[in-house]
């Protein structure tokens, strides 16, 4: 692969690796765009030259993202599925097959998600939303289609402000939003009937989700808010992926331009919620408790290039 085809990739990668505001679940549908860009007017260029292509987009999407699950099975799924393409032809039909696969799973995943989460929409209720997730929004426009009329509250997300594109997205749907800074957070909590918030990755120690996501699920749990995660399936890894979330913290100045000699600054962008409180999974499987996520989780094979460094002691 040519240092110019390198570079070619990394700027077609470049936007979904910035990308703070948007959630997991969207960003795996704009890497499917990306692979496809890829694959365009490489029919004449050997498999094993396409082949390395997709391995280094697949690689600088999962590390540049590393806490976003439906990114990484997207990448994985695309990179076993042209492992042993023997033209490039092949590889260009299985790997097409696999993103019109993943698209389909991700949009009916969503749709089902929707309608789970329906009835926990009261009528006439104040209801809470953290973050951005296109989950989230989906079933709250959805309700709103459906003609169940509440209102939704939600708070900026600092640093990255993705609620103001969760406000915005909202009203522009016809749904009446109040809007607040995050230490607000405690204010308006009580005035609501439920919460919910989307997730990145699922394993047995909890959703990883916007650093914020602990503090609105102790919060819930003292205010006695019910508070849901919406995901679909695509959101579940093994344990050990699930904490690579902690190698992505951001640059400090976008928290505090210029900080003072001496000052530190912490720029983590997510966090984990245990199980325990939550008080329920919303999948398109149904709303799942605690006990039920151990039949969920699966074991999948990893591509060579995703493989995880061994940790040393």
């Amino acid at each position: 692969m040519s240092n110019s085809e390198t570079e070619w990739i990394s700027e077609l990668v470049k936007p979904i690796i910035e990308d703070l505001q948007s959630g997991a679940a969207e960003l795996a549908l704009r890497a499917i765009a990306v692979f496809q860009t890829i694959m365009a007017n490489k029919a004449d260029q050997a498999p094993d030259e396409v082949r390395k292509q997709l391995q280094h987009a697949g690689k600088l999407l999962v590390a540049g993202q590393p806490a976003m699950a439906p990114l990484f099975h997207l990448c994985n799924k695309v990179l076993i599925s042209i492992d042993d393409a023997k033209t490039t032809p092949e590889l260009i039909d299985k790997c097409q097959k696999t993103l019109d696969d993943y698209e389909k799973m991700l949009c009916d995943s969503v749709a089902k998600i929707a309608d789970a989460a329906f009835e926990l929409i009261e009528p006439g209720s104040l209801v809470f939303a953290y973050s951005f997730s296109s989950t989230v929004v989906s079933a709250l426009l959805n309700a709103r289609s459906k003609g169940r009329y509440f209102r939704v509250a939600c708070t900026e997300a600092r640093p990255s402000m993705e609620g103001r594109k969760l406000a915005t997205v909202l009203a522009a749907g016809g749904i009446e939003v109040i809007h607040t800074f995050d230490n607000a957070m405690g204010l308006i909590l009580p005035n609501c009937t439920a919460a919910f918030m989307g997730c990145d990755c699922i394993a047995r120690p909890g959703v990883v989700n916007k650093v914020g996501s602990w503090m609105l699920a102790v919060a819930c749990r003292e205010l006695k808010v019910p508070l849901y995660a919406l995901a679909g399936s695509e959101k579940f890894v093994g344990d050990e992926r699930l904490f690579e979330f902690e190698s992505h913290d951001r640059p400090g100045e976008e928290v505090w331009e210029e900080a003072p000699k001496g000052v530190r600054i912490l720029n983590s962008q997510f966090d984990l919620v245990p199980f325990d409180l939550l008080n329920g999974l919303v999948t398109e499987s149904g709303v799942l408790k605690e006990a039920d996520v151990e039949q969920h989780l699966h074991k999948y094979d990893v591509h060579e290039a995703l493989k995880l460094e061994p940790v040393a002691f």
